[in-house]
């Protein structure tokens, strides 16, 4: 016979294996036949498009980002690289043409050109070079070449000069000789000259032995004579004009005249060249040896085209004192 506690087991047991069952399929611990496989199917399932996912996803994810970043690695070497080509194409094309350094340089020395540009190279304003004549026209010995010839102060009849050149501008036909520096300091004077708008200036007298300049004031009182002077009256006259054998400067081989081809004698006193020339002689050691203004001490008539060579430093005094040759020496000798 069965127990109450039988029947209890009886009944209440079916009932808790049926309640446990429902529990466990709720916790999925443990599946029937059909619906454990169907959920097990269906968790397979889930789990592997979940691995598929998963897998997926960093495949999706992680390439692009990597394909990205070396895109972006090397679209940045490349500007990078393109940058640093077109900034040394750049610099060494500034380099080649016109360096900073250069240009800056550059434009100093025009700014210094630009300052010293009413500046002239020569501190005189020669528009010629002339420095290979500088030691002709500004003598180390400054007195050697002051010497008065005039009636005065005659030469000897045997006087010559013992340095005597050809002067390299004469008048065509011509071979003219002055001492050497004389000689050289013509050259200069007349380069410049031309230099200046003076284009057909040259010498056409310099040195003549006393025999020569005997011969031509002879000469000119015989022709006076000709003409009703007596020989006392047409030397009177000739010495106004033309140096008595011995006081002549151009026996010194210092003295010469210089005239435009285009000018006779008496035309020459109203031309530009004679002008350019009475202003100008000093720099290159030469003076106007006979000025209008002086006739009475030299005893000469004005003549533009006759210059002495005395050397730059004594040249200069005399044309800024606005003395003649016979007044400057006097000066120096009551001056020391």
């Amino acid at each position: 016979m069965k127990t109450t506690v039988d029947i209890l087991k009886a009944a209440v047991l079916p009932l808790l294996s049926a309640a446990l069952c429902v529990i466990l399929l709720s916790c999925g611990a443990v599946e029937p036949d059909a619906a454990g496989t169907e959920t097990k199917a269906a968790v397979t399932k889930a789990e592997t498009d979940e691995t598929d996912a998963l897998q997926t996803i960093p495949e999706i994810v992680t390439e692009p980002a990597t394909e990205t970043e070396e895109e972006t690695t090397e679209q940045i070497t490349t500007e990078e690289k393109t940058t640093a080509e077109e900034t040394t194409e750049q610099i060494t094309a500034e380099e080649t043409t016109a360096p900073p350094a250069t240009e800056t340089e550059t434009e100093t020395e025009k700014e210094t050109a630009a300052e010293t540009a009413d500046v002239p190279d020569d501190p005189l304003g020669f528009k010629a070079d002339l420095s290979s004549y500088e030691k002709y026209l500004d003598p180390e010995d400054k007195d050697a070449y002051l010497i008065l010839v005039n009636p005065d102060h005659p030469l000897g009849e045997t006087y010559k000069p013992a340095d005597l050149v050809y002067i390299a501008d004469s008048r065509e036909g011509r071979k003219d000789q002055l001492r050497l520096y004389a000689a050289k300091s013509l050259e200069a004077f007349i380069k410049e000259a031309r230099a200046n708008g003076c284009k057909r200036i040259t010498s056409v007298s310099a040195y003549r032995p006393y025999n020569t300049q005997k011969y031509i004031f002879d000469t000119d009182v015989e022709k006076l004579m000709q003409q009703g002077y007596s020989k006392e009256e047409a030397t009177a006259i000739e010495r106004k004009d033309t140096a008595y054998p011995g006081e002549s400067e151009h026996q010194s081989g210092l003295a010469v005249d210089v005239l435009d081809d285009d000018s006779s004698l008496y035309e020459f006193e109203s031309t530009y060249e004679a002008r350019w020339l009475a202003e100008n002689a000093w720099k290159f050691g030469f003076i106007l040896r006979y000025p209008k203004d002086k006739e009475e001490i030299t005893t000469y008539v004005y003549e533009p085209w006759h210059f002495r060579y005395v050397g730059r430093y004594h040249a200069k005094r005399i044309y800024d004192m606005g003395m003649c040759l016979e007044e400057y020496t006097e000066y120096l000798a009551n001056n020391g």
